[in-house]
């Protein structure tokens, strides 16, 4: 039977079938104070990296020999220095993979607060420059401890003195991956159309599986948790998705009766965020006139809730720029949800549309400058703001646009062939890590940006990451993406 969204996406999914793609037709820490004044964490990060800096075996303060088959990811956002990294332990060459990080100081790890954080929770190697071991019940199970001073001392030619620290990690001296190899065999305009075939891939995937969604728990809810999920950034997603299973859209609407404050209060009151006026605190007279009215529509309900409310834990500050705060993000989901008739419907209206909307309308659907209390306001201690901050930036109504409601209108449009064209008009989104790493690994150090300016040669590089090189546990040993490229260029 033919798949209706087959009238959108046409093209054969890239890597199925044995056609990759078919030519015819995925806070930072604080900056360490230098111990030594020959170098920084920085310089540390670099040997580690470089096959050609770092010693070539590696011993635990157990004796035991590391090495080291794959340095990993150079992690350059929030959490672990290096992502997936892959070595050997002799002699009984039991391989381990997982995350690294690496300190000047091995008190570091506690200095920096990372024991009990969970995206640390995936280190499967500590290593600081001196020797010194951290209380293995600080460290997660099965963690490895070394150092990096012995080896170094133990080598005349090595001097810190020459390493570029600006030639990392985008133009470090490992050897190319396969894939970025066999991309070269490539003529500039087929390695376009490679991402561009891998991007509309993970947008029909992204399709298939809102699609089933919806048939689960109805178009409303599913718009609701993804939106939700959207609004918490990469550090707050899985609360904030958590928040719209514990409310559904439904029974948010039903409390609140259509009153975005109201709705506000009761998010806020389940995210355990709701501050409480009675208390002691900086507040200006109408900050302390709408926290009262948030109290005035939790309190009565919050009984039913209590057991659910998020911990303070569940949350992450660090390194959150003010405007992105949860507290401002749930206003905005107040404002997009709470009226009877809102984004769900608004979206099922452009959908059922015989052609598709200009992407500025599209847009215009995350503008809320009547939304109470935020638009002029960053936090709850800080005074008005002279003109407004918008409460879903244009950036974030990009991504929204890109990643949920482009392939909900696939699935929801009567005629998804009609849609087609709008896959050109799609906004890119802001460049982010995995992109960057994606591009890095794949199209080398100096390859041009404008490869991948638009939105569908980015969802590309993110379906090649998440698909190939997330999904790789052999150090690119037996990654079949280099195969299928070289095939294509026959």
């Amino acid at each position: 039977m033919r798949d209706p969204l087959d009238d959108c996406f046409p093209c054969a999914p890239f890597g199925e079938a044995g056609a990759f793609w078919p030519l015819p037709c995925g806070v930072q820490e604080p900056p360490p104070r230098p111990a030594h004044p020959a170098f920084s964490e920085r310089h540390l990060h670099c040997i580690w990296f470089d096959d050609r800096l770092r010693p070539p075996v590696l011993r635990t303060a157990a004796g035991e020999e590391i090495r080291v088959l794959s340095p990993g990811t150079w992690n350059t956002g929030p959490g672990p220095d290096f992502l997936g990294a892959v070595f050997v332990l002799a002699p009984e060459m039991r391989r381990v993979s997982g995350d690294v990080e690496i300190h000047v100081h091995p008190a570091d790890w506690q200095r920096h607060g990372h024991a009990g954080d969970p995206r640390y929770a995936g280190i499967r190697l500590h290593l600081p420059y001196p020797p010194g071991l951290v209380p293995p019940d600080l460290l997660p199970p099965g963690t490895l401890q070394a150092a990096l001073q012995p080896l170094l001392a133990a080598d005349p030619a090595f001097s810190f003195d020459n390493i570029d620290l600006l030639a990392y990690p985008l133009a470090a001296r490992n050897p190319a991956p396969p894939c970025q190899t066999a991309l070269r065999l490539l003529p500039l305009p087929d390695r376009g159309r490679l991402l561009d075939l891998a991007g509309e891939t993970r947008l029909r995937r992204r399709a298939e599986s809102l699609r089933d969604a919806v048939r689960e728990r109805g178009t409303a809810q599913i718009v609701w948790e993804e939106t939700l999920a959207a609004l918490g950034y990469r550090a707050n997603q899985p609360p904030f998705r958590r928040l719209a299973r514990l409310l559904p859209l439904a029974r948010l609407r039903d409390l609140s009766r259509g009153d975005p404050t109201a709705a506000y209060a009761i998010l806020m009151g389940l995210a355990g965020l709701l501050p409480d006026p009675s208390r002691p605190g900086p507040w200006d007279d109408e900050t302390r006139s709408f926290l009262r009215a948030c109290w005035d529509a939790w309190w009565p309900v919050a009984a039913d809730f209590l057991p659910d409310v998020l911990p303070p834990g569940a949350w992450n500050f660090a390194g959150l720029r003010p405007a992105n705060h949860p507290a401002r993000r749930l206003m905005a989901a107040a404002r997009l949800f709470a009226p009877p008739a809102s984004l769900p419907e608004r979206v099922e209206r452009l959908a059922a549309r015989p052609a598709p909307p200009p992407v500025r309308e599209c847009l215009a659907l995350f503008d809320l400058p009547d939304a109470p209390y935020w638009p002029r306001r960053l936090s709850f201690r800080t005074p008005p703001l002279d003109a407004p901050v918008a409460l879903v930036g244009e950036t974030r109504a990009r991504a929204i646009l890109v990643n949920l409601l482009f392939p909900l209108f696939a699935v929801l449009a009567p005629s998804p062939g009609a849609w087609r064209p709008f896959l050109a008009q799609l906004p890119p989104e802001e460049t982010n890590r995995t992109i960057r790493l994606a591009a890095a690994r794949l199209l080398g150090p100096d390859h041009s940006p404008r490869l991948y300016r638009t939105a569908l040669r980015r969802q590309g590089l993110i379906h090649l990451h998440n698909a190939y090189c997330l999904a790789d546990r052999t150090a690119c040993a037996a990654c079949p993406l280099p195969r299928g490229i070289r095939a294509a260029a026959v």
